[in-house]
């Protein structure tokens, strides 16, 4: 048996369990991917910038992945509005940048529409459970 400050500082006589810790395991709100693909846009804009490589040597990634996040600037307005609107974590956290991939290589904006509330209405289910 381990002695010493309990994780998370819980405070609690009961035994210590796996269950326990994820409860009070304090969630973290993750990077927003589309505030990402804002910042390398805003980098390509700058003169001295001629390719995605650059932008890549600048923030420490492959021209691939630069690409990638870019791409989530083809997501619809209200789209992009509304991913950045969300205030709650949990659900931010359920807006991964693979997931927002899958949407952003739609090219009609109503499928993409269609798709995003899709994903919305899984996010909900998820939340309830």
């Amino acid at each position: 048996m381990v002695e010493g400050n309990p994780p998370y500082n819980l405070k609690t006589d009961k035994r210590i369990t796996r269950a326990l810790i994820r409860e009070a395991k304090p969630i973290i709100r993750k990077p927003s991917p589309l505030e990402e693909a804002y910042k390398y846009a805003e980098v390509y804009k700058e003169p001295s910038i001629v390719s995605k490589a650059q932008i890549g040597e600048r923030f420490g990634v492959t021209r691939a992945r630069v690409c990638q996040i870019l791409n989530l600037l083809e997501l619809n307005e209200g789209i992009q509005k509304y991913l950045l609107s969300i205030e709650d974590v949990k659900e931010h956290n359920y807006f991964t940048e693979r997931r927002l991939r899958q949407i952003a290589i739609i090219k009609d904006r109503e499928g993409q529409t269609r798709e995003f509330s899709k994903l919305v209405s899984d996010c909900e289910i998820m939340r309830l459970l």
